[in-house]
């Protein structure tokens, strides 16, 4: 304490630095605490402009993206293949020969087997199949593979009923890797294309050995490519007397025949339609 008051009194001069450097120390410490104070201002708007955009803005988007997701959802059609006849109508291709032709049918134009699967499918889904039959009469697999290229990429659905008259001229394996490839061409041109490969029904002869390797090169390669199988073959009796009554020339089927084909077609068409699986 008497060091303290030693100093005293002061000069008059000494009284005016003492009250300076006070004034000054309390002027910087009243800066800083200005500054304090905007800084503690910025950062509570910032926090408080932060919560806003977490909390608030989020939801609003989220909730408009729902909007526009379910509105989307409800416009577009999935539907693919031959299930699209379930809302639309289905452009459909036919590659083959005279069987797919509807041959030996008294009126192929409305009673072949084609017209007939139309228009049963039709009672039953209400949309149209619109036919593009690039098929003929006496072809051979070859044929199908040079009429493959002009199939338009919007195509629904291939149908290929070949095979019957290939049974003389190719082994089955040779068949088999022309069908394989006939199945490539079809999915490069028209990628979304659902393929239905249909085996031919039999003919009367005492010997069906040979067109027996080609329907199983069918089956087969049906299969290792992902492709559906009517198997129309299967549907006809094997009795000679009753699969006559049904053939026109013991070759093609008559009205009754392309009746009793369009008919399994249908079935095992519409078991596609109604469900997510191949046949």
């Amino acid at each position: 304490m008497g060091a303290f008051f030693d100093k005293f009194p002061l000069t008059l001069q000494e009284s005016y630095e003492m009250i300076g450097t006070v004034s000054e120390d309390w002027y910087k410490k009243e800066r800083v605490w200005k500054e304090m104070k905007k800084f503690i201002i910025y950062l509570l708007s910032a926090t408080l402009l932060f919560a806003t955009v977490s909390l608030g803005i989020p939801k609003t988007v989220q909730a408009a993206q729902r909007t526009s997701t379910n509105s989307t959802v409800t416009k577009v059609n999935t539907l693919t293949g031959i299930r699209k006849l379930k809302k639309d109508t289905v452009k459909a291709v036919i590659l083959g020969d005279s069987i797919a032709v509807s041959q030996g049918a008294s009126k192929p134009l409305t009673t072949g087997w084609n017209k007939d699967l139309r228009r049963s499918l039709f009672k039953k889904y209400s949309n149209n199949i619109v036919w593009d039959n690039k098929a003929s009469s006496g072809t051979l697999v070859d044929y199908c593979l040079t009429r493959a290229t002009e199939i338009e990429s919007t195509t629904d659905v291939v149908f290929i009923c070949v095979g019957r008259n290939d049974r003389n001229f190719y082994k089955p394996y040779q068949f088999s890797n022309k069908y394989t490839k006939l199945i490539r061409i079809i999915k490069d041109k028209a990628p979304n294309a659902e393929i239905f490969c249909i085996v031919e029904p039999p003919m009367v002869s005492i010997d069906e050995s040979l067109f027996l390797g080609i329907r199983t090169a069918i089956v087969k390669v049906s299969a290792k490519t992902g492709s559906n199988l009517l198997d129309v073959w299967s549907a006809f009796p094997k009795d000679q007397v009753a699969l006559g009554a049904l053939l026109t020339d013991g070759l093609h089927p008559n009205d009754t025949g392309y009746k009793l084909m369009s008919n399994y077609m249908y079935n095992q068409l519409v078991k596609v339609i109604n469900t997510t699986g191949k046949l």
